[in-house]
């Protein structure tokens, strides 16, 4: 069975600032992996919870139930449903999903739905420094080696910014000799042209080359994005499916 062990730490230094350290990757340890699913570093929610996309409001896992059949439960499942989380998930959300009567799974519960349908996590970054869960603020960065994570797992053929422009941007600025030494090509996403066009300037047709996409973003401080908006770009570009579900 899949334990899934969350090691990443938070130290306030002063005024707001954290030095953080990033979650150990989630990978299923029977099904191999096809997508890799990458934020930027956890937010405070996140670090407190030790899960990843901790924030009520954060769409990912409302996302995935949608894909996957299940409705996120949150860290207390002795309450009514959806009164689970520390705070309340917006009404955009629970307004907009569609899986509602689908079973109600605890947080490992859900990474192992997850994983094992062929998805793995991790993030962008494995250390630096940051104002709250500002992802613009990062100062101090250290990287995690997604590309050794990859080459540990050659099945992966997708990378998929979940944290939109910001960390897929920072991405391709801590791994420019990879983009262009690598077999690349461009995927679905509102903006993964823009971020790795000037980058990727060959994109591979060969098969096992990794397709990036950089679709909406999950997080909660992109709320101008509706939630079906993300749900269905989401459901295409990441997990293959029909929005007719």
């Amino acid at each position: 069975t899949n334990v899934f062990v969350m090691n990443g730490s938070r130290e306030l230094l002063q005024d707001s600032r954290y030095h953080v350290s990033s979650f150990d990757p989630v990978v299923d340890n029977v099904v191999a992996p096809h997508t890799l699913i990458v934020g930027t570093v956890p937010g405070i929610t996140s670090h407190g919870l030790s899960v990843y996309y901790g924030h009520a409001s954060n769409v990912f896992w409302w996302i995935a139930g949608e894909a996957l059949g299940f409705r996120r439960g949150g860290p207390h499942l002795e309450r009514e449903w959806p009164n689970q989380f520390q705070t309340k998930p917006a009404k955009d959300i629970l307004s907009g999903l569609l899986q509602d009567s689908a079973p109600i799974l605890s947080y490992q519960e859900q990474v192992k739905q997850l994983t094992g349908a062929g998805f793995a996590l991790w993030d962008v970054v494995n250390k630096c420094r940051i104002k709250n869960s500002d992802d613009t603020s990062i100062k101090d960065c250290v990287p995690n080696d997604i590309r050794g994570l990859v080459h540990q797992h050659p099945t992966i053929t997708k990378i998929v910014f979940a944290s939109g422009k910001t960390s897929a941007k920072l991405f391709a600025k801590l791994n420019k000799s990879w983009l262009r030494e690598g077999e690349f090509m461009l995927g679905g996403g509102e903006f993964t042209h823009s971020t790795f066009s000037n980058i990727v300037l060959r994109p591979s047709s060969l098969q096992g080359a990794i397709q990036l996409v950089v679709p909406f973003s999950v997080s909660p401080a992109a709320a101008a994005v509706r939630f079906v908006a993300k749900r269905d770009q989401w459901l295409r570009d990441v997990f293959n499916l029909s929005t007719n579900l």
